[in-house]
């Protein structure tokens, strides 16, 4: 039995957050498994703690007795004789049969599949291979020939950053051997284990670290070594050490110039997609190139398009800009045309929140930047409240006033690792449900309200955001956070809001509140859904209470105070100013404009394509907003519930019009040319 050392004894108390791992491999070890699935496809990006993994595998086969044979496919040449020979070599304590030729594959693999049934009689064998991505040529062999003449009580675990497919998955019989096991970022828990048991106890010091590497363990790991007091968090010369060692170790899956420069385009993304990161590098990407992009393990699939993952694009973004500032710069400029005008010609026909979340995170302030790329979305979602549940809204507003929370938001920019600290008073978040009336908003208008719900329908958010309209007018005019604002207006300008109720005029914001003001996924979905109203065409108001988290949010958004309005109505001594953000007809552009020009962003392709649209059929321009999201003809046909056929012809049309001869050029028509162009 293996005697267990004071170095393996204090790697075991690092492992975290692989108990399922861990168990398999027990189980495997300790009885036989009820499956046939014998090879685990070990697969995560780099730096995720694969190879650590192993490490902890050969530990625990060395305490039970059994024989684990390690190999790294950077250690030998990748042929079928010198991969048996090195099994042999460690079956063998060193001895492999050197009398064999080198090119006798076959009986290589002979005599080093008989001496591991040997070796099965006695006790438990398993083959741990790591760094798989870089087996080439051979993995054909180790498919057809290796694994399937394997013995069926030997375990094969394959390392690598990309987990086994293609070819492996063809034959049911493969296939159905395979166990899949993904390795991804450690939770906050466990990183604040990890750290703890390095001895750091300042919780400020491990919520940094966490913010700065997200739970990537080589990060983490890397992190770790740097003097506990030393103000890494904050950009020492250690800290820059360090990103350049992750650089280093995902940039072995880019080999050459071209991808490495895709690669870095990426990195100044938040989303990528091909006409995107076509447009900001103002070229072509051909179809192998944008694959071989999408296929690196530290890339994932969404359902947006495709997101590096976060640690990859900060280290990625923070290099380019290190090295090549101004070109880094162009490249977010032109991602902010881009999508300002996606949103300009799109904003008329479907909601765009998504592409205003994408614009802000170039263009936004800081907190709201921070919170577009740094939380979590998908775990709730906004429904409606109706007369027929509103009973549940108005529980939500008696738990809320009952039992108000503090908002207590910490938020650190993972690519400036700026931080946003934002605490208010208790009392001060209970304004947000001050005096509210549900069924006298719904009564007015059915669109008035909605909650937010958890996965498990648990209302966890409430919004009240009214219909501007000749009906909702009056008890807007009444209402003591509206009506300032509605009394400030020019008998012309409120006249202007008198419109149909199918056509409002804009929107009034009376309440955004949550259960939670310290969870951020919450706070996230209140503003996308702001977003879902701010380009739609319209007016959209608002008076919220007057503590500094929302007064810095509404102006970061782009809405501005209306000069020399104030009211005290939450407490009857504080003034509280009202925010407009006004996007009806030419506004919008000039909305647009003012947000790229507040960031920096070059005006030449500022209002490039607003004329065109005068050119094309309503038909026509809705076509053109599904191109500019990236949809191909099949997919428009379907949006549009029309066959594919006619959206050919509508293309066709559209590219006589602009006279553009593709995709590619009209893409650059509607968004602007580039200042070099």
């Amino acid at each position: 039995m293996h005697t267990i050392g004071i170095y393996d004894e204090r790697d075991d108390e690092f492992i975290a957050e692989r108990d399922d791992q861990l168990a398999l491999f027990h189980l495997f070890l300790s009885e036989e498994p009820s499956d046939d699935k014998r090879i685990w496809s070990i697969y995560g990006t780099a730096g995720t703690g694969k190879s650590f993994l192993l490490d902890a595998y050969r530990r625990l086969a060395e305490r039970s007795g059994a024989r684990m044979l390690l190999l790294d496919s950077r250690d030998f040449n990748h042929t079928a004789e010198q991969f048996c020979q090195r099994l042999l070599r460690q079956m063998k304590g060193g001895q492999a049969e050197a009398e064999r030729g080198p090119d006798r594959q076959g009986d290589a693999l002979d005599t080093c599949l008989h001496e591991l049934r040997r070796i099965s009689e006695t006790a438990k064998v398993v083959i741990a291979l790591d760094t798989y991505e870089e087996m080439g040529e051979l993995d054909g062999w180790l498919r057809e020939q290796f694994c399937k003449r394997l013995p069926p009580c030997v375990l094969f675990l394959i390392a690598g950053r990309y987990k086994l497919k293609d070819q492996w998955i063809v034959t049911p019989a493969l296939r159905e051997r395979i166990r899949y096991m993904p390795l991804d970022n450690l939770s906050r828990t466990a990183c604040g284990v990890y750290l703890q048991r390095l001895g750091m106890t300042n919780d400020e010091h491990i919520s940094r670290i966490w913010h700065k590497t997200r739970g990537h363990p080589l990060a983490l790991s890397l992190a770790a070594f740097v003097d506990a007091q030393a103000d890494w968090t904050n950009g020492s010369a250690d800290e820059a050490e360090w990103f350049e060692q992750l650089a280093k170790a995902w940039l072995r899956e880019v080999p050459d110039a071209q991808l490495r420069q895709l690669v870095e385009a990426a990195a100044v993304l938040l989303h990528v997609n091909r006409e995107v990161l076509q447009f900001i590098m103002d070229k072509e990407i051909d179809d192998e190139s944008f694959e071989r992009l999408i296929a690196l393990s530290f890339v994932r699939r969404t359902n947006r398009g495709w997101m590096l993952h976060d640690l990859v694009r900060g280290t990625m973004r923070k290099q380019l800009e290190e090295r090549t500032p101004v070109y880094c710069e162009r490249l977010r400029g032109r991602a902010a045309q881009y999508f300002a005008a996606r949103i300009r010609h799109s904003s008329t026909y479907r909601n765009t929140e998504w592409e205003v979340g994408e614009l802000l995170y170039y263009v936004g302030g800081g907190l709201v930047r921070t919170s577009i790329q740094a939380q979590a979305r998908g775990r709730y979602a906004w429904g409606p409240l109706t007369m027929a549940n509103v009973d549940e809204g108005e529980r939500y507003l008696s738990r809320r006033n009952q039992a108000a929370t503090p908002l207590d938001l910490v938020l650190v920019d993972p690519e400036t690792d700026e931080h946003y600290e934002n605490s208010e008073a208790r009392e001060d978040m209970a304004l947000a449900v001050k005096d509210l009336d549900l069924r006298a908003w719904l009564a007015l208008d059915r669109r008035s309200a909605m909650l937010l719900r958890s996965a498990n329908g648990e209302a966890v958010g409430l919004a009240v955001i009214i219909p501007i309209h000749a009906a909702t007018l009056p008890a807007l005019s009444a209402d003591p956070f509206a009506g300032p604002y509605l009394a400030s207006l020019t008998p012309a300008e409120y006249d202007r809001l008198k419109t149909a109720p199918l056509d409002q005029a804009g929107w009034f914001i009376r309440s955004i509140d949550f259960v939670d003001w310290g969870n951020p996924d919450l706070v996230i979905e209140g503003m996308f859904l702001m977003f879902s109203y701010m380009y739609a065409g319209g007016l959209f108001v608002t008076s919220p209470p007057p503590v500094p988290f929302f007064d810095t949010v509404h102006r970061e958004l782009g809405f501005q105070d209306v000069p020399g309005l104030l009211h005290c109505n939450y407490d009857g001594r504080t003034p509280t100013p009202t925010f407009v953000l006004d996007t009806r007809g030419e506004k919008l552009e000039q909305f647009l404009g003012l947000l790229l020009r507040r960031s920096g962003v070059p005006l030449e392709a500022e209002t490039t394509g607003g004329k065109f649209d005068e050119r094309l059929t309503e038909r026509e321009r809705e076509v053109v907003s599904l191109v500019l999201d990236g949809m191909t003809n099949a997919e428009i046909a379907a949006e549009l519930y029309v066959s594919e056929i006619t959206v050919k012809k509508h293309v066709s049309s559209i590219y006589n019009k602009l006279a553009v001869k593709g995709r590619g050029q009209l893409i650059k028509l509607l968004v602007g040319k580039s200042s070099s162009a």
